[in-house]
């Protein structure tokens, strides 16, 4: 670190092209049973994306994630039932247009009294008190909130308008969505398996092909690849 001249960067560089830091979570059988709770590290431990990267993952394989740099705070829409639980509803909150809103979730404004879901739901600091270490929980409103929210499922429309502009077949829509949201390249089981999907959503359902794409990228952001780094 001297030699490098007390710089931040290369240490940061160094420390990201590590062995360590690049290790996956997963764990072999013998690592499993000589050290089941990772105390010595030979692995990475699998985390789940914080509340910010959550809402900006959703925006960026969405295709709308803008990331313009510095300014003023931004106020993403807030679901009117959600507005309805303040005394005046929709008192401090002006809802910034569509693609400021969009921008990163650093930029997105803190109300003590009014938090955006999508953050709130995913463990986003309380507002109301001190908060010297943020806890990662899992619950059940979370799953409910990835669901039927407001934000998840414009998104999913959103992402499944990204899919079928960059991929002229099904098949190849399906290969692409895998790929942003989770991180790799799919395996064929998974691409029969995803069409089979589809397919089920528009014999069953009777959906067009527009909204089948659309519960099908709304299925992507509710995967555990998703939400999980291993």
């Amino acid at each position: 670190f001297v030699e490098r001249g007390w710089k931040l960067k290369s240490l940061h560089k160094l420390i990201l092209m590590s062995r360590t830091y690049q290790q996956s979570a997963r764990a072999t059988p013998d690592a499993l049973r000589l050290d089941p709770g990772n105390m010595l590290f030979g692995r990475a431990s699998m985390r789940r994306l914080a509340a910010e990267e959550v809402r900006d993952s959703i925006l960026s394989v969405s295709g709308t994630l803008n990331l313009q740099a510095g300014g003023a705070s931004v106020y993403p829409k807030i679901p009117k039932e959600v507005l309805a639980g303040q005394s005046v509803p929709g008192s401090g909150w002006p809802t910034s247009p569509p693609e400021q809103a969009n921008r990163r979730s650093v930029y997105v404004h803190i109300k003590r009294s009014l938090q955006v879901p999508i953050l709130i739901q995913h463990d986003q600091a309380d507002a109301d008190s001190s908060c010297p270490v943020r806890y990662t929980t899992t619950v059940p409103t979370q799953a409910l909130g990835m669901l039927n929210g407001e934000f998840t499922n414009s998104s999913a429309a959103a992402m499944a308008t990204r899919l079928q502009k960059e991929a002229p077949e099904l098949e190849g829509q399906v290969r692409h969505g895998i790929r942003l949201t989770a991180g790799r390249l799919p395996t064929d089981d998974d691409v029969k398996k995803d069409l089979a999907f589809i397919g089920e959503l528009k014999e069953k359902l009777k959906l067009s092909d527009a909204d089948a794409m659309k519960q099908y990228c709304l299925l992507l952001l509710n995967t555990n690849e998703f939400v999980y780094l291993d």
